[in-house]
């Protein structure tokens, strides 16, 4: 009995670390996205009929592929 409580508590124990780590990832591309979008957004502001969109688009995806992620 000992021995099974002390395998849940090791799966629990390892679960939960998991959980973190997936967060701190998450966290992560949450941060490149916004730093890849204001990147993006200074380069080419947003001025109606410009057609900077496509600069926008093509500046974010450079930057999140240079920090890693996909766009």
């Amino acid at each position: 009995m000992r021995e099974f409580f002390r395998c849940t508590i090791i799966a629990g124990a390892a679960f939960a670390l998991m959980a973190g780590t997936a967060n701190a990832a998450k966290g992560n591309r949450d941060a490149a996205m916004e730093k890849c979008i204001a990147e993006a957004q200074a380069s080419a502001p947003d001025i109606v009929g410009s057609g900077n969109s496509t600069r926008r688009v093509a500046v974010y995806k450079t930057c999140m592929s240079q920090a890693g992620y996909r766009p």
